[in-house]
């Protein structure tokens, strides 16, 4: 049975205000449910006592005449409860259920009892040996309410110990088997291999710590940020890396990106204004799961130009809106839309912030470039728009969505639409916060305003205005996981970068070109992929881009590929593996950190998008350039 307080909501409560001088059990009962803390042990022990010393709580006579006679040394157990109740502060949780499992034990007879028990006790001083309630007393009887419980067998065993319903904790997974694979994949890398020369022995620690943790990554034998965290613990134990080296990256400001746009996530859902927009796509295009994943795509290229980061877009516009649909379809959605930013983000220069830095350092080794802007558009339109245009396709085949055709979805999107209104006052709040950053990014380059900074006013303009609460932000676990893990492995990639071990790996790929003797198109190839696959250590497109694409392009030139053919596909190909992995860009940390798709088909789609993107690339791209004459 379950008894009910007033105040608590847990014993039970009163119809009218009883004297000062309750029971002393009444109130330790009450301050047990209200967070107190009660010594179970005792309690059976009374229990136990009470049971083979006598049959009855209570005599018969007394219950025969009205009055509740309890004996004397019931009255002292419950004086020493309260004094145990009061004195003791552990097991808060786990006590609130020992009284109400304990009344529950056995039949309704003993149920009673205990109810009779409690309103004899409450109806008399502390001290007294005879408490009756007689019916001309102003003092009303306690009342106590009782929820019928589950029966108990009769036959229980005095001694046996009584189960008071309390689940122990459990302990965390954490995959032993896998975590082993994954640790010995570093130790073979480290005692495996012969340290170069020219590497320190810092360099190698750490490039057999980034192994380990990528395989880690990938088999899951813990949460991401716990395995990352994990491996930066190791850095540092080890004396691999310094702790401000192992956390140089939590400054970096696609890491904040990241965080403060899955803010704006936050408030699409709790405005209402993701379902808003939600249901005015799948009013336009929702017919079926793959017409919406065209739409989505669409939707994506258009504001590339005005949102000049994959990133935002994700967290600020796709994953508000593919979390307001049909939880069967979104998991397709998630995929193909991070998939699709391979295609969408290569449209035009501004659609990512890798394209300009390619730029910067093709133009700067002084390949000719007269019109960045214009060359970058013409050389991507037409193998980018095959890449956007096949890449839903794709992943409807190999992945298909639970749910596909919805003939009805887009009259019941626009009557449910229509039923929402206009825009609420919190939705205007929204947009005009959202609309504040949209512009900073569009127009604060030559404000010399960052993107993270644009970001970051928006967020203080929902703060200010009531839209997000600072609790709606803390509440964001996912977002701040992925400010760990995704900082924790940027800094794993500068530090190879700064230890020289991404210099000889470049120069290990170079001396396989010379010894194999390998120049034009099979020096072109070969470069191509030792460039895409290498992404796989890099945590970020712009980090790859800053590491490895000057090299790539020296490797090239002098291995005979026309300038300008090398700096557009280099540009291009750095593009292409957006999504190979979950920590890829800051995109695919977006997308996996919604929640929405698992890491396992995340990283299929990615390796098997990326080789149709590379495919295509490769065929209509090459036949495209030489049509524009970059060749």
């Amino acid at each position: 049975m379950l008894l009910k307080n007033s105040s608590s909501s847990l014993l039970f409560g009163r119809s009218t205000t009883t004297k000062a001088s309750s029971c002393a059990l009444s109130k330790s009962f009450s301050d047990v449910g209200n967070g107190g803390s009660f010594d179970r042990r005792f309690l059976r022990r009374r229990l136990r006592r009470r049971r083979k010393s006598d049959s009855s709580w209570f005599s018969s006579s007394s219950l025969a005449s009205g009055a509740l006679l309890p004996q004397r040394k019931t009255i002292d157990a419950c004086d020493e409860m309260k004094s145990r109740a009061n004195n003791n502060t552990n097991n808060n949780t786990n006590n609130k259920y020992t009284i109400s499992r304990v009344l529950r034990r056995g039949e309704n007879e003993r149920r009673k009892r205990a109810a009779l028990f409690l309103r004899a006790s409450a109806g008399g001083d502390e001290g007294e040996e005879n408490a009756s309630l007689s019916a001309g007393e102003e003092q009303e009887s306690a009342k106590v309410v009782v929820v019928p419980a589950r029966n108990y067998d009769d036959d229980v065993d005095d001694d046996e110990e009584p189960n008071f319903g309390v689940k122990p904790p459990e302990l965390a997974t954490f995959h032993r088997k896998t975590a082993l694979f994954a640790i010995s994949v570093g130790l073979a890398v480290f005692y495996g291999f012969p340290k170069p020369d020219v590497l320190t022995s810092e360099a190698w620690q750490l490039l057999a710590i980034f192994s380990a943790t990528i395989c880690g990554l990938v088999l899951k034998p813990l949460p991401v940020g716990a395995w990352a965290f994990g491996a930066m613990t190791v850095s540092l134990l080890t004396k691999t890396l310094t702790f401000d080296q192992a956390l140089s990256s939590v400054s970096n400001q696609v890491v904040w990106l990241i965080l403060v746009t899955a803010f704006f996530a936050r408030a699409f859902v709790k405005t209402g204004f993701g379902d808003r927009l939600a249901l005015l796509f799948v009013s336009v295009a929702g017919q079926s799961s793959l017409r919406l994943a065209y739409g989505f795509q669409l939707a994506e290229a258009l504001l590339s130009p005005a949102m000049p980061s994959t990133t935002a877009r994700a967290a600020g516009v796709f994953i508000p809106v593919i979390k307001s649909l049909d939880p069967r379809t979104q998991e397709f959605l998630i995929g193909q839309q991070l998939q699709g930013t391979g295609a969408t983000s290569a449209f035009l220069m501004s659609g990512a912030a890798q394209n300009f830095l390619c730029m910067q350092i093709a133009i700067g080794m002084g390949i000719p470039f007269v019109n960045p802007f214009n060359e970058w558009a013409v050389a991507a339109f037409v193998p980018a728009f095959i890449c956007m245009m096949v890449t839903p396709l794709i992943v409807f085949i190999v992945d298909p969505p639970l749910l596909n055709a919805t003939p009805k979805a887009p009259m019941e999107a626009a009557k449910k639409l229509q039923a929402m209104g206009p825009l609420t006052e919190i939705e205007k709040r929204m947009c005009l916060s959202l609309g504040t950053t949209v512009f900073l990014w569009i127009f604060g380059a030559p404000l010399g305003i960052a993107a993270v900074v644009a970001a970051m006013t928006g967020l203080c303009l929902m703060l200010i205005s009531g839209v997000l609460s600072w609790d709606d932000a803390l509440e964001q676990k996912g977002a701040w996981d992925t400010l760990i893990w995704f900082a924790i492995l940027i800094g794993m990639s500068q530090q190879l970068n700064d230890l020289g071990v991404i210099e000889w790996l470049s120069g290990f790929v170079r001396d396989f070109l010379i010894s194999w003797n390998l120049v034009g198109t099979s020096a072109f190839v070969a470069l191509h992929l030792a460039y895409f696959l290498s992404h796989y250590m890099f945590a970020s497109q712009s980090a790859h881009v800053g590491a490895l694409y000057g090299a790539f392009l020296t490797m090239m030139i002098a291995g005979g590929v026309p300038p300008k053919l090398a700096a557009i596909s280099l540009a291009m190909n750095t593009n292409t593996f957006g999504g190979l992995t979950h920590y890829a860009s800051g995109q695919a940390a977006v997308y996996y950190g919604s929640g929405k798709i698992g890491l396992e088909k995340l990283w299929k789609q990615g390796l098997y998008v990326s080789c149709v993107h590379a495919f295509i690339w490769s065929t209509v791209g090459m036949a495209w350039w030489s049509v524009c004459g970059i060749f």
